[in-house]
């Protein structure tokens, strides 16, 4: 997989059906040369005239960095363009320059003690570069990834001196290109519309996607496509990057005018450095690199059995999920055990599997204004405790979920008058409020420690198989005091790796209960949370037809089964005069289901249908766990659709959507092992709401 031809100094990667290419040249430099459908023939470095360029003399003035596709790209020293390492050092400067020293590769990889990565791996390249002036060593790592057609990169800065170092720019990853003719494809969006697919023509100078908030946020997602023109879904060469990172990021192109095209992925440059000191490393978050020749559907699908096969706890990545009911749409804060014994007799009933209790049950909660950071049992609403109560639960033939919100801290309670100095916060500013909370600081190891260890305390005896982990808010007003001024600007990036620690104590704790990550619905969609939490709380949108933007973008990057997706009774669209039951049901199979509305008080007509929802998506939940999603090309903006296809080509489920005025007709054919189907859209069924609206499903199953 990972071949070394000594004769020319290249170094290639071979996947499936890939190759990356790079070139030692002059023992000196590790230059990029291909990157693309798998090859024997990698093209070799050629030196040509150079005209107004900072030049290596050791090598020729022919020969320049400003001018040639390198790996990684340094500050100051020769290379003009944007650059991703940058280092302060003792002299007060950033000029930084890593000179290649040597490779090697072994079998297998190196795990991250403290951060989510990619587990096993066939293959890992190390590249160890050395830069005299700081006395700082950089090893560049690249992890093959074979069946899935992946490759990992990540690198690691070593102090080798006694001098404290300054880490400015960390964007580990990188790719150059001649002659670039891209499109950049990327997820944007904001709270209740996260992940929308907008794509758009590289255009001269930089352009880039980012997350300043803390999160990885729904307004950006730590993911991009690169795609030529022509690529459709099922065709055209496309590139895609997914950094494995839950705090601020930057994914960055930047177009020369001769055409040369630089993209880069690492953490966010303007709100997190870091200091370095003598004999200390520091591991950046890694990223997962793609390519496809087989268009947009190609690259995902990639994604997908990445994710599933090396990110998502193994334990959980195929296990049949529950079909839920979450008490939130319904009651609020409004619980206690006497109103959600009533809903779970309604679950019961019509086949539901779990009942998930939402916020509300912990300290003096009764609104969003107190009591996070007090997570004991609310008694006056669970007076038998939470033991007791989850036996009830289970004897009705239910399991039990529950909330929790454990990065946060209201003003407003024990927690917050016994440790001010746990919530985030600057010395001398104003502390802002966002939904009455502040944040707990998560960079404090003491703070981290404790909240677990009381949710785990609290918890430890209750029967429990699932837990909802959310995040409400973003970052403001930055700092810890728990440290000293120099170590400020490490923050953000030790605000995550708490996090990260306090993830794995909850589910080491709880090693047989589902977490589920949300953060204000979508706010927190990224692959560092999937290393946890095998499925994300999609958007609090619940809607149907906002729901098709949201979940079409979600699948371009991340699998169904990642995708948590419920049917409600919110009702926002300009199509439905009521809720469609039908229609929404088969919304939610983009994902995970559950159920978000008020169970008790359907009609029963609505349960018998919610009981042949729950028997149909049992017997399709195979395909959302395993199999692979196409989304369905040449559709217009008004049309929305994908089908799912079982590894063995044997089953399938295919959805269509047309919000236009009249039916349309496109003709998709999916190919099974053994025939071929063929759908048409016009016999979509016509709903006609407010607004006309037509919808079709298929599926062949077992």
């Amino acid at each position: 997989m990972i071949r070394f031809d000594k004769e020319n100094q290249i170094i290639a990667i071979d996947t499936k059906n890939t190759t990356y290419a790079m070139q030692i040249l002059r023992d000196k430099y590790v230059l990029h040369r291909y990157f693309g459908k798998k090859t024997k023939d990698v093209p070799l470095y050629e030196e040509r005239l150079l005209q107004f360029s900072p030049y290596d003399a050791e090598i020729s003035r022919s020969f320049s960095l400003d001018a040639v596709a390198s790996e990684l790209s340094f500050f100051g020293s020769g290379d003009l363009r944007d650059t991703g390492i940058k280092i302060k050092n003792r002299y007060g400067n950033s000029v930084t320059k890593f000179i290649y020293k040597s490779f090697r590769t072994f079998k297998g990889r190196i795990p991250f003690g403290d951060m989510p990565y990619s587990r096993n791996g066939d293959e890992t390249l190390e590249i160890t570069y050395f830069d005299d002036v700081s006395n700082c060593r950089l090893k560049s790592y690249y992890t093959v990834y074979y069946d899935t057609d992946t490759i990992v990169r990540y690198v690691v800065f070593e102090n080798a001196g006694k001098d404290t170092l300054l880490i400015e720019n960390a964007l580990a990853c990188q790719l150059d290109f001649e002659n670039a003719d891209f499109e950049f494809v990327c997820l944007a969006g904001q709270y209740y519309h996260e992940r929308n697919i907008t794509a758009y023509p590289l255009h001269f100078g930089k352009q880039s996607i980012y997350s300043e908030r803390g999160h990885s946020s729904a307004n950006a997602n730590p993911f991009a496509i690169l795609k030529s023109p022509a690529a459709d879904e099922n065709s055209g060469e496309c590139y895609a990057a997914e950094f494995v990172y839950s705090g601020d990021f930057e994914l960055q192109a930047e177009l020369m005018y001769d055409k040369r095209m630089r993209f880069m992925a690492g953490l966010n440059r303007h709100t997190i450095s870091w200091n370095l000191r003598g004999g200390d490393s520091f591991t950046t978050p890694e990223t997962i690199l793609t390519f496809s020749a087989e268009g947009l559907n190609g690259v995902s699908r990639n994604l997908h059995d990445h994710l599933r096969a090396n990110v998502i706890n193994p334990k959980f990545v195929y296990a049949p999920r529950p079909v839920v009911i979450n008490t939130w749409e319904a009651v609020h804060f409004n619980i206690n055990e006497d109103v959600l014994l009533k809903y779970a007799d309604a679950a019961a009933e019509i086949g539901i599997d779990m009942l998930v209790v939402d916020d509300g049950w912990f300290g003096k909660r009764n609104d969003d204004t107190s009591s996070l950071g007090d997570w004991y049992l609310n008694t006056e609403k669970f007076k038998n405790g939470l033991e007791s109560f989850s036996e009830k639960i289970h004897n009705k033939g239910l399991k039990l979920g529950i909330w929790i919100e454990p990065e946060m801290i209201n003003p407003k309670s024990e927690l917050y008058s016994k440790h001010p100095d746990w919530a985030l916060q600057c010395p001398n500013r104003e502390k802002s409020l966002w939904r009455h909370q502040l944040v707990l600081d998560m960079s404090n190891d003491e703070a981290v420690t404790y909240v677990a260890n009381s949710i785990i305390e609290t918890l430890k005896d209750v029967k429990l198989e699932y837990i909802k982990w959310d995040f409400n808010r973003s970052l403001s007003e930055v700092g810890s005091l728990a440290f000293d001024e120099e170590r400020q600007c490490e923050i953000k990036h030790r605000f995550v790796l708490g996090t990260y620690k306090m993830h794995k104590m909850l589910t080491e704790a709880f090693p047989d209960v589902i977490f589920e990550g949300c953060s204000g619905g979508g706010g927190r969609f990224d692959a560092g949370i999937l290393f946890y939490c095998p499925q994300i709380w999609t958007s609090d949108d619940t809607d149907p037809i906002e729901r098709l933007k949201i979940q079409q973008g979600t699948m371009t990057a991340y699998p169904l089964s990642a995708i948590s997706a419920h049917v409600s009774n919110t009702l926002i669209n300009d199509y439905e005069d009521r809720p469609d039951y039908d229609l929404r049901f088969k919304v939610a199979l983009g994902g995970v289901l559950g159920y978000e509305l008020d169970i008790t008080s359907l009609s029963p007509e609505e349960k018998k249908e919610a009981e042949k929802q729950i028997r149909l998506y049992k017997k399709l939940s195979g395909l959302i766990l395993h199999g692979d999603a196409f989304r369905l090309s040449g559709l217009s903006d008004n049309e929305y659709g994908f089908y799912v296809l079982s590894k063995d080509g044997t089953e399938y489920y295919f959805e269509y959507y047309n919000l236009s005025d009249a039916p349309v007709q496109r003709l998709f054919e999916i190919k099974l092992r053994d025939e071929k189907v063929i759908i048409d859209t016009s016999k979509a069924v016509k709903y006609s709401g407010n607004k006309t609206l037509y919808y079709m499903f298929s599926c062949s199953i077992a």
